[in-house]
């Protein structure tokens, strides 16, 4: 049986088995595989994290994530066949080694960005370089989160073959279909929903809704709220006591179920980035159009798959144009929601994804006394 270390960002064991035991109550994509990895010829055990270790505090300073489990898998290395890494950045140590010839167990990383450097500051864009070939040399395999993320990153200096991409990622539909079956009511839909604090600009579409009469709700961090309530009108409501986390989509839930449609505003900086798409595959899971700005690094077009539409950043009046037209519109709305939903139930959902990591993993795990990042053949994910 192929023993597997997962090491996943910001959660302890503890949380995650109570996670996996809540059942239906909590989304399964944010533990990233570990229930499906602990299936079938695999055996997974999660690398506890301990946000109060030396190491961790150590790591902050060097800009290194989650030292204090790379460390702890290091010591226990001779237990496991291979480590996977939902967040590349997680595993940059192991990386490092295994880019100097130091270290020889197989690492598998899903990779959510291009690693293509951008910066224009001339160090900055070293310092991006490097980590790009840190990353690409010393891992065996990235599972890079979709085909456009993954083409941007080939293009810049082509991949090995054991890179590859999936286009699979999404969100837990039995955890969503659980909750619309057991309402009584159906949704009211009479307002627009937005959650998440990164790479979100809350400004722009605050402007837009000063000219719409409809109310706008917001969930996000604490620390953000601070800074976009000076621009909130009536008709705006934030609420800002939901922590990020395993449990929050399952406190959420309720607003996606009962909004028109579900908005997100990003920044100009996320270009390449799949800022947002959790929340996009949340929203389409939960039958609802989705209106964002354009972010290239989303697997699919919402207009051309109808299941949505793109902004351009800063467009205030484009904001106004499709928020109106969904609320003149509730039908077409319903619509959008239920190809959206069709479009996850055929392609985009987390049974399908974890099935492909278990797939990559288990093929690494069974070979690992031989396969390499210089050697091996990839399996067949797209």
């Amino acid at each position: 049986m192929t023993k597997i270390a997962e090491i996943i960002r910001f959660y302890s064991l503890d949380e995650i088995m109570d996670f996996i035991d809540k059942g239906e109550e909590y989304p399964r994509h944010h533990i990233w595989c570990y229930d499906k990895l602990k299936e079938d010829e695999l055996q997974a055990e999660c690398i506890d994290y301990n946000k109060n270790s030396k190491w961790n505090k150590i790591g902050q300073k060097l800009k290194v994530l989650n030292l204090q489990q790379q460390i702890e898998f290091l010591k226990r290395s001779d237990e496991f066949d291979v480590v996977f890494a939902p967040f590349v950045g997680d595993v940059f140590l192991l990386a490092l080694l295994k880019s100097f010839g130091l270290y020889n167990k197989p690492v598998v990383a899903v990779a959510l960005e291009a690693f293509t450097p951008y910066k224009k500051n001339y160090f900055k864009r070293l310092r991006q370089k490097m980590l790009r070939s840190i990353y690409v040399n010393g891992i065996d395999s990235l599972l890079f989160i979709n085909e456009i993320t993954y083409q941007h990153c080939n293009d810049y200096k082509k991949l090995k073959a054991v890179h590859q991409f999936t286009n699979t990622w999404g969100a837990d539909l039995d955890f969503f279909d659980a909750y619309i079956k057991r309402q009584q009511e159906p949704p009211a839909q009479n307002y627009v929903y937005a959650t998440g604090g990164t790479g979100r600009d809350y400004n722009t579409l605050f402007q837009a809704f000063k000219n719409i009469d409809y109310r706008l709700r917001i969930t996000t961090k604490g620390d953000l709220a601070k800074h976009i309530l000076n621009n909130k009108t009536d008709n705006i409501e934030i609420d800002d006591t939901v922590t990020p986390g395993l449990y929050s989509v399952g406190l959420i839930r309720q607003e996606y179920y009962n909004a028109l449609a579900v908005a997100i505003p990003l920044k100009k900086s996320i270009t390449h980035f799949p800022i947002g798409l959790t929340v996009l595959f949340e929203a389409l899971a939960m039958s609802k159009p989705v209106i964002s700005s354009h972010n290239k690094a989303y697997p699919f077009d919402l207009e051309k798959e109808k299941v949505g539409f793109n902004i351009d950043f800063e467009d205030v009046q484009g904001w106004e144009d499709c928020v109106n037209y969904l609320i003149e519109n509730p039908d077409e709305a319903r619509e959008m929601g239920e190809r959206g939903k069709y479009l996850c139930e055929k392609k985009y959902n987390y049974k399908l994804f974890s099935n492909d990591v278990a797939k990559l993993v288990k093929r690494y795990g069974f070979t690992s006394d031989i396969l390499t990042a210089q050697n091996a053949e990839a399996p067949t994910l797209r």
